[in-house]
């Protein structure tokens, strides 16, 4: 049986991170009750353990109005565990969650780079997120903001790339078939409608 989540033990993890200001450990705090208070609704907390110590842990929420889309509010890696895989199994750890109960799941995160330096400088990028966002020195000097995002699937469809781009001729010549289809349509439908004698 798993033991209950020690949220004051969560708390020290991230103040311990030192990339965390006071009043993102307060919101972290007000956070923790309201999963406390109702598991799951908004929020999912998942630990990552060595034996009884905690190596990591993430805070995902559901987003209002979207059947499989999923913000990472949270994503710290222990201080004595930032040089292990400690980031990469929890990210792993994130996607078995989120596709236990659904077939694709769209993750999405928005972060400082110190932040993100926390759980592993190309943790993110290894692990399927794509960089759709970026603001340098956001949070001040060489602290950028990022904004990341992920598709998992739990049966990956597969995609392929066509044998050769389309030539401009190839398409101009698709576009000139489909109007003339469309003007023979046209007038067919206008001989139609003509009343007959």
């Amino acid at each position: 049986m798993q033991e209950p989540i020690d949220i004051h033990e969560l708390e020290k993890a991230a103040g311990r991170t030192g990339v965390f200001k006071a009043i993102e450990i307060d919101l972290l705090h007000e956070t923790l009750l309201s999963w406390k208070n109702s598991p799951g609704d908004p929020y999912t907390v998942l630990e990552l353990r060595d034996g009884k110590s905690l190596v990591a842990f993430a805070i995902i929420s559901r987003i209002s109005g979207r059947e499989s889309t999923y913000d990472i509010r949270y994503l710290i890696v222990d201080r004595d565990y930032r040089t292990t895989e400690g980031g990469r199994h929890l990210l792993q750890l994130i996607d078995d969650e989120l596709l236990a109960n659904s077939s694709y799941a769209v993750i999405r995160l928005e972060s400082s780079g110190l932040k993100l330096l926390n759980i592993g400088p190309d943790t993110l990028t290894e692990a399927g997120y794509k960089i759709i966002g970026h603001i340098e020195s956001y949070y001040g000097e060489d602290n950028d903001y990022y904004y990341l995002i992920k598709t998992a699937y739990r049966n990956p469809p597969k995609f392929t790339k066509p044998e050769a781009p389309v030539s401009d001729e190839e398409l101009a010549e698709s576009k000139s078939e489909k109007s003339q289809q469309h003007e023979k349509d046209a007038t067919g439908q206008e001989k139609a409608s003509q009343p007959q004698e």
